[in-house]
Order: structure tokens, then sequence, then C-alpha cells
């Protein structure tokens, strides 16, 4: 691996934005630092997933480019990583253990930073609705499951106040699942074609545009609209079970795939399906797609 001064530069401008944004959060050197080195482990194992797979493919690959942003801007300090794929992909079956690697490192990578990071949060009295002012995040099944193991079950009137090495490794799986999402060029995408080919990706890259503009609406418009029909019995007993809030990010990230094409450019040769094995770990990925995934990542 050839690492030029380019990604020298700026993994360690990085480095500071995301020590700058973990030392705001929890206000002093060692939250900064261990959120940091926290955050970028996650990014840089799942940007080296790629990478190792793509020199074990014979593919021209680039190291990773972490991308840095002032804390005021991204609240965690980097807009992540990315690497350049500068040569063909041969076939479907590199395609999809190119593409399957970086989620599955970064999750795997994820996993103990989040239960180090329990391990150091605290739980703490909830302040009633009328005085709480501050931002909830949604919790996937992955991180409830690690917190029910770290501390139980959360008393009614109580939460978890995270630290910052908590709250990389939930920024872990938040990336993970937005790379999962099987459109455009994104991981997923490269998931679903070698599975499915040209035709199944197409449409699901659509579905799934039109899927996240639903969750940014979410069903409250819906309800309302509705409502001179589900404020009736018997539906008025199952209305607020309709109501569903949906998170701005999710129209944002719609409009984005919109934008990249929802076409896919052939492996050399796409001929060759995927074995048993890697149609397996497709599955795998799915259900970490659904482990990493929550409606409402941020509630303000």
């Amino acid at each position: 691996m050839i690492i030029g001064k380019i990604h020298i530069f700026l993994f360690l401008i990085t480095l500071v934005t995301t020590f700058l944004a973990g030392f705001l959060q929890g206000g002093s050197i060692i939250g900064g630092v261990s959120f940091s080195v926290a955050l970028l482990f996650i990014l840089g194992s799942h940007e080296m997933g790629h990478y190792l797979y793509g020199r074990k493919h014979g593919v021209d690959i680039s190291p990773p480019y972490f991308i840095p942003a002032p804390p005021l801007i991204s609240p965690i300090g980097t807009f992540g990583a990315f690497i350049k794929i500068r040569s063909p992909i041969s076939t479907r079956r590199a395609l999809f253990d190119i593409g399957v690697a970086g989620p599955l490192a970064g999750v795997v990578a994820s996993i103990p930073v989040i239960i180090i990071g329990l391990k150091l949060s605290k739980v703490v009295e909830t302040p009633s609705k009328d005085g709480f002012q501050g931002i909830a995040l949604g919790s996937p099944l992955i991180f409830s499951a690690l917190s029910e193991l770290c501390f139980g079950k959360i008393p009614q009137g109580q939460d978890i106040i995270l630290h910052p090495v908590a709250f990389a490794g939930w920024i872990g799986l938040f990336v993970t699942a937005l790379n999962l999402i099987p459109a455009g060029q994104l991981d997923g995408g490269h998931i679903i074609y070698a599975l499915f080919s040209r035709k199944w990706y197409s449409r699901t890259s659509v579905f799934m545009i039109f899927m996240l503009l639903f969750l940014g609406v979410g069903t409250r418009p819906i309800v309302n609209l509705l409502g001179f029909v589900l404020n009736k019995p018997p539906f008025s007993s199952y209305r607020e079970l309709l109501v569903f809030d949906g998170w701005f990010g999710w129209i944002m990230w719609a409009v984005i795939l919109s934008l990249i094409s929802t076409k896919h450019p052939p492996t050399l040769n796409d001929e060759i399906p995927l074995d048993w094995r890697r149609k397996l770990v497709g599955i795998v990925a799915l259900a970490v797609f659904i482990g990493c995934f929550t409606p409402v990542p941020i509630k303000i």
C-alpha cells in the first residue's frame, strides 16, 4: 500500500477535527482523544475492508481518503472517508466481496467500541418532556441489544448519557446502515447488483429512493389528512400507532441518490454468478442493515 502525502495530511487534519468534536461533547481532552481514536478506528476499518479485498481481486484501488470537517459544520468532525477504484472490476463476485467487506468490517469494529463506550457511560434520571432540551438518538437493534447487555432493562424515567466513545460506536452503526442502503453507488447498491444483476439493481434503487422520501415525510401528514376518518371509532384507538414523524435527513439522502445514476457500470464479466457462500454473506449483510438501521436517527 502506497500512502501519499495527501492521505497523511487529510488523516492528520481529520484527527484534529474529530478531536475537537469529541472535546466539545465530553468537555475534556480525554473525551476528545477517545472519540477521535474510536471514530477513526471504525471508519478506517470500513475503508480497509474495501481496500484489502480490492487488492485481493487485483483492482487498482487507493488507500482511504479521510474527509475532515470543522465541528461547527459537522458535529462529529468529519464527513467520513472514501477510496478510489481506478480500474474495472473483473466479476460480480469481486464486486460483491469489495462492496460487502467495508460494512462488515465497520460493524465488527463498532461493536467493541460501543461496549467500551457504554461501560464508560452513565444512566441518569431524565427530566420531564416539558423541561427536556437536547438531542435524542435513535437506537438501532444492535445498539439496543448491547445497551441491555451492559445495563439491563433501563427503568422508565431514566436514560443513558453516552460517553463520546459510545457515541462514536453509534455513528459507526449509522454509517454502516447508510452504506448498506441498496441504491446508487453505495455499498448496498454494489451488493444488490452483484446478487441480482442490472434489472433488479435499478428497480431496487428507485424503490429505495421513494422509501427514503416516505421515511423523511413520515405518516403524520397522511394521518392528519385522514383525521376525519381516523378520529372515529374503531380507528381512533389505533390513531397514535399509525403516527410516525419522519426525519428530514432521509429526504436529503433520497435527493442525493436520485441525482446519482441508478445505472450501475457492468463488471468485465457479469455472467459469472455468485456462489452459495456469497449469497449467504448477502443475507448476513441484510441482517446487519436491519440491525444498524433506525427510522429516526436524530430527534431534537
